[in-house]
């Protein structure tokens, strides 16, 4: 089963890479286009199709001893919080989980490592230790998690390019293309604004 999975896995990034990635050197996900529609029902209907694998991660019992408080683990600080009407939770995943797992090399060749603990959450390590982005998938919200109680002057300018670039993928999500809400990945309840406040939130913004 295990190794079934990994060609599934691997398959399914060379097709997402060949078919969404830009002519440019730099791993990112594009922005919504005229075939918006298409690639959120293909991110939602592969992230249902790995919701329903099913089986345990290896990982998995390892972070549930962790303690929590302020953030997700112990030593950890909540920078955002991002509250959703609406979500195709399996789809946005899998969708952030791949545009998280391009940006290692960025700004610099190796900064950042990713990991996954389970399906529900990134972590990427910066390469100085000094701190570690948590990004957290739940039916109700999306949560971003600072791990490192002295983090380093660099790390916090690091963090703050990625979780910008990671901002400016929720709002291609949310607002471009001409897709209707309700085929929408992510959708913000009233007043809309919540993408914008968690950029005020953000180190070096």
């Amino acid at each position: 089963m295990f190794s079934t999975v990994n060609v599934i896995i691997t398959f399914l990034l060379l097709s997402v890479t060949n078919a969404f990635t830009t002519s440019s050197h730099q791993t990112t996900l594009p922005r919504a286009d005229h075939s918006s529609t298409m690639k959120m029902s293909f991110f939602d209907d592969m992230g249902k199709f790995f919701d329903n694998l099913g089986g345990g991660d290896e990982e998995s019992g390892a972070s549930s001893e962790v303690e929590l408080v302020d953030g997700a683990y112990t030593g950890s600080k909540r920078i955002i919080s991002i509250p959703a009407k609406t979500m195709k939770m399996g789809g946005l995943r899998l969708y952030c989980n791949l545009y998280l797992m391009g940006v290692q090399n960025t700004p610099e060749p190796g900064c950042w490592k990713a990991s996954k603990s389970d399906d529900s959450e990134v972590n990427l390590r910066y390469v100085d230790l000094s701190g570690s982005i948590i990004i957290q998938f739940s039916e109700e919200c999306i949560t971003v998690d600072r791990l490192g109680s002295s983090p380093s002057n660099k790390y916090l300018m690091h963090e703050s390019m990625i979780l910008n670039g990671f901002l400016d993928e929720l709002n291609s999500i949310v607002h471009e293309g001409s897709v209707s809400e309700e085929k929408r990945l992510l959708t913000l309840p009233e007043p809309g604004n919540q993408l914008e406040e968690a950029r005020d939130a953000i180190s070096f913004g």
